[in-house]
């Protein structure tokens, strides 16, 4: 689809500085996290959603505030297969962060851009997606 195509990019007139700003960076985000999500496939999702479920089913419900303490009553068990089940969950887990991390940073530009003073300021919006088109 053509740029000319676009009258509204993520709500900012596609007309301004900072809409052709925004599709700039929606375009650079797609390359970006298109290329994570093909490499984190449904497959590992759901392997992790799995693991998720055995260790609940073991009485352990791992959040982000008790990961630690969970991590370390799983090595306490002493079975070699729950240790690698972990490993693998940790793994699958930093890859989710990763691109959670990823979207973010996309969301936050694009709500800065959406909230620019003035919209055809080109010094301005250009501080806003300057690093990160140069990626």
């Amino acid at each position: 689809m053509s740029e000319n195509k676009y009258t509204e990019v993520e709500g900012i007139d596609a007309t301004t500085y900072a809409g052709k700003a925004a599709l700039a960076v929606k375009k650079k985000a797609r390359g970006i996290l298109g290329d994570e999500l093909v490499i984190f496939t449904l497959v590992k999702f759901v392997q992790f959603m799995q693991l998720n479920n055995k260790f609940n089913s073991l009485g352990i419900q791992i959040t982000e505030d008790n990961k630690e303490e969970c991590y370390i009553q799983i090595i306490e068990m002493e079975k070699p297969e729950l240790i690698d089940d972990l490993e693998l969950y940790i793994d699958l887990n930093d890859e989710i962060n990763d691109i959670v991390k990823k979207k973010d940073e996309y969301t936050g530009l694009i709500d800065k851009l959406q909230n620019s003073l003035d919209p055809n300021d080109s010094e301005a919006i250009n501080s806003i997606v300057e690093s990160y088109l140069r990626r």
